[in-house]
């Protein structure tokens, strides 16, 4: 399929130039010079037709580069060294994503890994012998997801993490990411993540989440981390799915918000900002792609209404311009270096972009006070097939994910469906 491509829809800095507008003018000259080279011939007197038809997915290499990098890293990444439940996560999800096997040696060794940092007090460090932390707790369990199996679930210790998750606990409804640590919505949609899938929501835990939440919409419309602080793609996405968890997005004005998320697409580039006047960035595929497949599901619109951002264009952004064909990768822009946390981010927008993943709003669960409500909603997101949208060659197609978790929807469910299996901690929300 193609569509008009012109350089009518670059930026206008209204002829006063600033640090800001010629960064994004660089940025765009570097994409127009990729997306040039998919101009039909003898089109281009009308702004030219862009032919995606040939776009492809470098999987093999992308899978090299993420396999690469769980045989180890060089020292230079010593800086995520507080982060490496995450490495593990965006590792396994890639490949997941990608549809490639984890065999039986990378599920070991990451089972392995993962539960060194487990604290015997609850929740997981960034890393051995440090303090547990809500980020490192969410990346550890959703590493577990994946790598799934009645020994990797049974190994997490759910008492000591609801008691831990409730020491978090602040009287706004919101939660410190860690002992004596910042307080935003990030950690909000952790807790609520690791509670949904793990049986141990109660109504003290969710208590005032939803007011909290509510505060934190801006003027503008998006969300920021906290109360007065400007909107943001990933507060945004971490927002949107805490309160799509406890079937509260409707604290939020809705339309102001798809006002402001539908302006973080980039006319020219296709791809997301993050913020208004910040540059594209192939991460917020999914921060902001992923928002707007729960934002479908809270103003109860159909796969024929579609959703409310140019899914096509999101992918050439993703397979035209995120892509390191050397290497293998996904990166942020054209001149940045692939790396783990943009390739898995990346693939996660593709996927989203690609397959219509939502909830018939004939059907949908309206109940939010049992306990057992939560995963009858979150497993009522199926893929709509007639609702797909490839982009370039066939074989570019990806697992269709959860816009809340992040994970294609097998081991969520076989999750779920371990942990619910348990008595829950509270008979009700």
């Amino acid at each position: 399929m193609s569509y008009l491509f012109s350089y009518d829809y670059r930026y206008d800095d209204n002829a006063y130039d600033t640090e800001t507008s010629n960064k994004q003018v660089d940025v765009e000259d570097s994409i127009g010079q990729i997306y040039v080279k998919y101009i039909e011939p003898g089109t281009a007197q009308h702004g030219g037709i862009f032919d995606d038809t040939s776009l492809r997915l470098h999987r093999t290499k992308h899978e090299q580069f993420v396999r690469d990098a769980m045989h180890g890293l060089s020292s230079g990444f010593s800086v995520l060294d507080a982060s490496q439940p995450w490495l593990a996560f965006w590792s396994l999800n890639s490949l997941d994503i990608m549809g490639r096997k984890i065999d039986s040696a990378t599920r070991t060794r990451a089972l392995q890994t993962v539960l060194r940092f487990q604290d015997p007090r609850g929740g997981f460090c960034g890393g051995q012998h440090q303090l547990p932390h809500l980020a490192g707790t969410y990346a550890s369990v959703m590493a577990l997801v994946l790598v799934g199996g009645d020994d990797a679930f049974a190994s997490i210790n759910r008492e000591r993490m609801y008691e831990w998750l409730m020491t978090m606990k602040r009287e706004d409804g919101a939660f410190a990411v860690h002992e004596g640590g910042e307080v935003d919505v990030r950690g909000v949609y952790c807790v609520l993540v690791v509670a949904s899938l793990l049986n141990i929501m109660t109504a003290e835990l969710v208590s005032g989440v939803a007011e909290f939440v509510a505060r934190c919409q801006t003027c503008e419309g998006g969300l920021g981390p906290y109360p007065g602080v400007e909107a943001h793609g990933g507060y945004t996405l971490c927002a949107l799915a805490a309160l799509e968890i406890i079937g509260s997005t409707h604290v939020l004005d809705l339309k102001r918000l798809a006002r402001w998320m539908s302006a973080r697409q980039m006319a020219f580039e296709g791809g997301f900002s993050g913020r208004t006047n910040k540059l594209v960035d192939g991460c917020y595929s999914y921060w902001v792609g992923g928002a707007f497949s729960i934002l479908q599901r809270a103003l109860s619109r159909t796969p024929q209404d579609d959703l409310l951002y140019e899914r096509r264009a999101l992918q050439r952004y993703v397979l035209a311009c995120c892509q390191d064909t050397r290497i293998g990768g996904l990166r942020d822009k054209p001149g940045k270096s692939a790396d783990l946390y943009h390739t898995m981010y990346g693939l996660l927008g593709l996927s989203l972009a690609q397959h219509y993943v939502g909830v018939d709003p004939q059907t949908r669960i309206s109940d939010t006070t049992s306990v057992y409500s939560v995963p009858a909603r979150m497993m009522q997101w199926d893929v709509v097939t007639s609702a797909a949208d490839v982009v370039g060659v066939s074989s570019n197609v990806v697992k269709p994910v959860h816009p809340v978790y992040g994970v294609s929807l097998v081991p969520l469910a076989k999750c779920i469906k371990y942990f619910y299996a348990l008595p829950p901690l509270a008979p009700s929300l």
